[in-house]
């Protein structure tokens, strides 16, 4: 076997390793990093600080439903707590010791928003303009990543409550508005009296659009024009909502937690049981 063989042999065997070392790094895993060091799964408290007024807590209860303790004692809008959970867990490609950083000139000292899970706190900086990503610390460490959570995090309370009219479970046995009075008999019978009475059908009908309603908006309650009141009953509480409306807007309030739901005007009838077609029997 001549030189020039051995050498050929030789950039053959050298090309073959080398393809095959690139071909298992590009395939090896990367170890992904993370804003923190915090499971979601571990996460029981979330606390968003407020540097004027009270801070909003939540608290995830043992059937995992996650309640606002303050300002307002209700059940959290599922998808916006999972969206803060999610910051967490944020993919970041590196972090920065903070020892030698000045964390005021990234508007982190003071910041302009936390966030606290657990006992781990997330503080939001400013944008930087030249990738428009936002300067983050956590743990200890900066970090600077795309994130669309900072005006979730700044926004008031209102925006964190859920959407439905009703509590989950509910078991509804009376329902009272300014026309209309159905209620659970011991039997398990309904009983519709009132200005307009409800068959059966419209009865049921009038459970499910309830049980099923959501507003479009929960905003801090206002003081307004009263149209009447409805009550909803199950056999441990009353909810008492004040009713008003706009041109575009059915509006139920509850004063007593200090909150009310803004719903499209169509479901007025929904939710009044199309008293202008009830029948006479009940």
């Amino acid at each position: 076997m001549n030189s020039r063989i051995l050498v050929n042999l030789g950039l053959f065997i050298f090309l073959a390793l080398a393809i095959t070392f690139f071909i298992n790094q590009k395939n090896k895993p990367h170890d992904i990093q993370y804003l923190s060091s915090l499971k979601i799964d571990t996460i029981t408290d979330i606390e968003i600080p407020r540097p004027k007024g009270r801070s909003i807590k939540f608290r995830k209860n043992k059937q995992g439903v996650w309640i606002m303790l303050t300002p307002f004692l209700i059940k959290a809008h599922p998808f916006r707590i999972q969206t803060l959970l999610n910051l967490a867990q944020l993919p970041i490609k590196k972090s920065h010791a903070i020892d030698t950083l000045n964390l005021a000139d990234y508007a982190l000292s003071p910041p302009r928003a936390r966030i606290k899970f657990n006992n781990t706190e997330i503080a939001f900086g400013k944008i930087n303009p030249m990738n428009n990503q936002r300067y983050l610390l956590a743990e200890n460490k900066m970090a600077l990543a795309q994130e669309q959570i900072y005006p979730l995090v700044s926004a008031q309370a209102v925006s964190f409550i859920n959407l439905a009219l009703l509590p989950d479970g509910i078991k509804i046995t009376r329902i009272q508005s300014p026309v209309i009075n159905i209620q659970k008999t011991r039997d398990g019978k309904w009983n519709s009296t009132g200005k307009h009475i409800l068959n059966a059908d419209q009865i049921q009908e009038l459970l499910q659009n309830w049980l099923s309603a959501q507003a479009f908006a929960v905003h801090k309650y206002m003081p307004r024009k009263n149209l009447g009141k409805l009550k909803i009953s199950d056999n441990k509480s009353t909810i008492t909502y004040e009713i008003t409306e706009n041109d575009s807007v059915l509006i139920l309030a509850v004063p007593n937690i200090g909150i009310e739901y803004h719903l499209d005007i169509s479901l007025k009838q929904l939710l009044f049981a199309h008293v202008e077609q009830a029948a006479p029997n009940a």
